[in-house]
């Protein structure tokens, strides 16, 4: 090898090194998944494959049936909202097609389902819930929190209760 190639070689682990260092090439790698799962999904609808989980298949059963609840939407909702809040973009390009579910609620629509209204935008809605059901169990206890709620974030714990928080 001669003394330009083994300078090309270098140059080219150099480069790949920093970009690994920097995320740049975890980006491309998430974005690239990514896609590939958008372009599956709209091959499927373009289609007209009525079984949303055919080719892609990346649920099991339980979660199947999880996503097609009313508390499954809400949870897939919270999900989304949290990313969104984390400002983690490209988690959630990569959430919503590999699981292979509708995007669910905006978090306007979560606050207004849940009774959330009012909460700042300065914690994502996950964290209010989890607060509010930690308030309620240090009152009543343990299992109390979900047997006795007392607020309009126990409306939004009732709405979860079939999740098995805290079971």
């Amino acid at each position: 090898m001669d003394d330009a190639a083994r300078e090309l070689m270098e140059l080219k682990a150099l480069i790949t090194k920093t970009l690994e260092k920097r995320g740049v090439l975890a980006r491309i790698r998430a974005e690239l998944r990514a896609n590939v799962f958008a372009a599956i999904e709209e091959q499927e609808r373009a289609d007209g494959d009525a079984n949303a989980f055919s080719l892609i298949g990346g649920c099991n059963d339980r979660a199947k049936d999880l996503h097609s609840s009313q508390a499954g939407k809400l949870l897939s909702g919270l999900i989304c909202e949290y990313l969104e809040w984390c400002s983690l973009d490209r988690t959630l390009k990569i959430y919503l097609p590999e699981s292979n579910i509708p995007r669910g609620f905006s978090r306007a629509e979560l606050q207004d389902k849940l009774g959330l209204n009012g909460t700042d935008e300065s914690s994502p809605l996950l964290l209010k819930i989890l607060d509010e059901y930690l308030k309620l169990e240090k009152r009543g206890g343990r299992g109390q929190a979900l047997k006795q709620p007392s607020s309009s974030t126990g409306e939004c714990i009732e709405q979860l209760r079939g999740l098995n928080i805290g079971s």
